[in-house]
């Protein structure tokens, strides 16, 4: 038994096993005609998903309310500590994420 050395990335074993079968995927046309793109049906289900997630509102009515209600009665209070924290947790993340100079 001979063993092969070379390595087949699993989307192009996938796509040469698949080809010209086409059952269960949706092909997109093209202007062009030379280049495609095939779809799964999983595939296009987790975008649908994605795309009615996106669309939800994750905004807790409730607690806008009691701030509101706490501000117009001048009851609401600020944490200094917790603010300078986060500020500082902002400030670290920042600067992790900026480009350094060569």
């Amino acid at each position: 038994m001979k063993i092969d050395k070379r390595i087949t990335p699993p989307a192009a074993a996938k796509t040469s096993a698949t080809k010209g079968k086409g059952g269960g995927k949706t092909a997109a046309p093209t202007a062009g005609g030379s280049d495609s793109l095939t779809l799964t049906e999983s595939s296009a289900r987790v975008r649908t998903l994605e795309a009615q997630l996106a669309s939800v509102d994750v905004t807790d009515i409730g607690k806008v309310e009691a701030v509101k209600a706490a501000l117009a009665d001048g009851s609401f209070t600020v944490d200094a500590e917790v603010v300078a924290d986060r500020l500082i947790d902002h400030t670290k993340e920042a600067l992790r994420k900026r480009p350094r100079k060569k």
